[in-house]
Order: C-alpha cells, then sequence, then structure tokens
C-alpha cells in the first residue's frame, strides 16, 4: 500500500521532530502518516513510487542556507517531488527549500523574524484553490522562522501573504504542491511548546525572550487556518 510520509529536517535526537509528526497526523487526520528523517536517512526515487503525498516541515536548527550536504539532498529532492507530480505540502523550511530549489531567493534576517501568530491575507488567485479556497481573506497562523522568502522561484501561483513578510504561500503551477511559510499544522499550544525547547535560537536575551512569551499568551488562536491540513489530504488521497 502507498504510505505518506512527512520528510522530517530535524535531527531523530530532537523531541521536536515527534512533535511535529503528531501534529502534522491531528491535522490531516492521518493517523497512520510517517517519518523519514533527512539529515540521517538517503531520498532516494524508490520513495516517489511508494509515497501517496508528502509533507516537508520545519527545522529549528537549520537553515536552508546551510551548506550540509543532506540540505543540498532534500532540495534536489523537493524538484523531483515536483517533476513527479507526487502531491505535496511544505511548511516553513519546507517552503523556503522548495522556493531556493525553484530558483527563487531567500535571504536570512534576524530582525525580520517572526515568531507567534500573524494576520495573513489571501491573494486573489486563492478564491478557486482546492485547499486555500474555503478559508476567510484574512486569517491568523503559526509562524516560527528567521530565513524568509524574498523572490518567489517562477511558475508558481502566490496565494497568501504577510504584513511583515510578503510571501507566505503558493502552489507550483504544473504540480499538486502547496507550500507555506506559517505552520497550518500549529495551534498556539504547539507552538508554544516549540518555542519553550527552541528559544536559544531565537533569542540569547531572556528580557527578549520574556516578551515573547507574553505575545505569545496574549496571541490569537489559529485553529481556522488548521482546516487547510485536512483539505489538502483529502484532496491529494481523491487524486492518487
Amino acid at each position: 500500500m502507498p504510505r505518506d510520509l512527512l520528510i522530517s529536517l530535524r535531527d531523530p535526537s530532537d523531541p521536536m521532530a515527534q512533535q511535529e509528526l503528531r501534529c502534522f497526523r491531528d491535522t490531516t487526520g492521518l493517523p497512520h502518516l510517517e517519518i523519514l528523517h533527512a539529515s540521517a536517512e538517503p531520498l532516494d526515487d524508490r520513495l516517489l513510487d511508494e509515497t501517496r503525498m508528502f509533507f516537508f516541515g520545519g527545522s529549528g536548527a537549520y537553515s536552508v542556507l546551510d551548506p550540509h550536504p543532506w540540505v543540498r539532498q532534500m532540495l534536489d529532492f523537493l524538484v523531483r517531488v515536483v517533476d513527479h507530480k507526487t502531491p505535496a505540502w511544505a511548511s516553513c523550511f519546507g517552503f523556503q527549500g522548495l522556493s531556493l530549489a525553484l530558483g527563487g531567493e531567500v535571504n536570512r534576517d534576524d530582525a525580520r523574524q517572526e515568531l507567534g501568530s500573524f494576520p495573513i491575507d489571501l491573494t486573489g488567485a486563492a478564491a478557486n484553490d482546492p485547499v486555500f479556497g474555503d478559508l476567510p481573506p484574512t486569517f491568523h497562523a503559526q509562524l516560527g522562522h528567521h530565513d524568509h522568502v524574498d523572490r518567489l522561484p517562477s511558475g508558481v501561483t502566490l496565494l497568501a501573504t504577510g504584513r511583515k513578510i510578503h510571501n507566505q504561500a503558493f502552489k507550483v503551477d504544473n504540480a499538486p504542491f502547496w507550500a507555506t511559510q506559517f505552520h497550518p499544522e500549529l495551534n498556539k499550544t504547539t507552538t508554544f511548546e516549540r518555542w519553550t525547547y527552541y528559544r536559544g535560537h531565537y533569542s540569547e536575551d531572556e528580557a527578549a525572550a520574556l516578551v515573547i512569551d507574553r505575545a505569545m499568551a496574549e496571541a490569537s488562536d489559529t485553529l481556522e487556518v488548521q482546516t487547510v491540513m485536512r483539505r489538502f489530504a483529502a484532496w491529494a488521497a481523491a487524486a492518487r
């Protein structure tokens, strides 16, 4: 039987890898979603034939701009998934990696990092999209990143924008591959769990970290945007 697979961009020893798997399982309704760690396991072409749908998540410890060989392997694999036309979803690191792999521009700017719940606006193109079309014009989503996509690659359609970081979601035009800078698989509680674990990667200033703690506690929850995960999973299952 074809399997559904999360390509984890976290080390196997990172407890947030299993937390991320639980989040994707819960929001997609795919209780048997499996995990493969790109930093420790090969991404070969047999996966393309064995997998019904792919998910690519975030990475608290790594950047798509890092020179690690496994990062380059992951970028190459993203292009092969596009070419194979396997239904796929990418959040955060996956969004940045797909953008870079297809010819876009990714930069790191700690002053423009986003962490917590932020408003996101749909573009006009989202209205007819099978995954994004049921969302309201503006919704809140969870974000947590240093890197951002300054220039989208050609051959994609922008579906959502942000007030601080413009490029927030797109679909590849010739393939069933959706990607978001934000994390629709997360809610307020699970984002705070992740922030608590990775807080040293985001801020070494304890006073600044406490400000983030308060902001996250007061932020809106984001249950509405989580519905896109179940819609994507249902669309992908029907397509395959």
